[in-house]
């Protein structure tokens, strides 16, 4: 099956012409990975104004996401991996030929507030924090969350992992690591970065050293089923614009 994407620069002009014309007002559901929350919470007012359509967006673990749009569930627009995006393509969940490169983000460290800063930036100091730490937390692969994934294979697989084994908690989803860290009760969780931004109670130790950092790329896709393709597709297509952009990457989302 025929499989493309735009170019950035003639998607945002699309956007920004498809954007003018007069339509009727709709409501597009969008389901979007949580790394991508604060990000889409800046992009989403700009898009509604322009256009007079608007946004119910909700937010959750990538696999639970696909799930949904694989049973059929009343959905419009799909913002999850770039592996995801191509394999709803080929299951004829999703347009072929509607895609947009959203972005990446990577994963990182928090920690509670009050707790010592901690360099992370070689992996020496990566490893040192993991051994000092007194509790690592992170969400249940089993969530179909990226950074769950990737973290529960890091953990098992690096070096000194007969020595923290012991200290590694695993939370049902990312809300309660994150709360868990708020409250001290774990001293530090894997997150993506952008979300760690997010949360109010716990401070980003950093990201992960380079030799094991891991990106998920998003893209943005209408979904086969969407009973809104007009807006559907000018909301995919609006992502890419300057404006969008921008405001995506002032939330940490690394454009590429």
């Amino acid at each position: 099956m025929l499989c493309f994407r735009l170019p950035r620069m003639a998607v945002a002009l699309s956007a920004l012409f498809v954007a003018s014309q007069p339509a009727s007002a709709a409501e597009i559901t969008v389901l979007a990975v949580g790394a991508l929350r604060g990000s889409l919470a800046a992009v989403i007012p700009q898009f509604e104004k322009v256009t007079g359509h608007s946004i119910k967006l909700q937010t959750g673990a990538a696999g639970a996401l696909v799930t949904r749009i694989e049973k059929g569930d009343p959905v419009d627009v799909a913002i999850v991996t770039a592996a995801q995006v191509h394999k709803l393509v080929s299951e004829e969940k999703a347009k072929s030929g509607t895609q947009v490169n959203v972005g990446k983000v990577g994963i990182g460290l928090a920690a509670s507030k009050g707790a010592a800063h901690a360099d992370i930036s070689s992996m020496d100091g990566f490893k040192r924090a993991l051994l000092s730490a007194k509790s690592i937390g992170h969400t249940d692969p089993a969530s179909g969350a990226s950074s769950a994934i990737y973290a529960a294979k890091l953990l098992a697989e690096i070096d000194i992992a007969p020595e923290i084994r012991s200290k590694i908690r695993v939370f049902a989803s990312n809300g309660k690591l994150f709360e868990a860290l708020s409250t001290n009760d774990v001293e530090l969780g894997f997150g993506q970065i952008t979300e760690i931004a997010a949360v109010s109670g716990v401070i980003a130790v950093g990201p992960l050293p380079g030799s094991v950092q891991k990106y998920s790329v998003f893209e943005a896709v209408v979904v086969a089923n969407s009973k809104e393709l007009v807006a559907s597709t000018a909301f995919v297509q609006f992502l890419a614009s300057p404006s969008a952009v921008a405001a995506m990457k002032e939330k940490g989302v690394e454009i590429p």
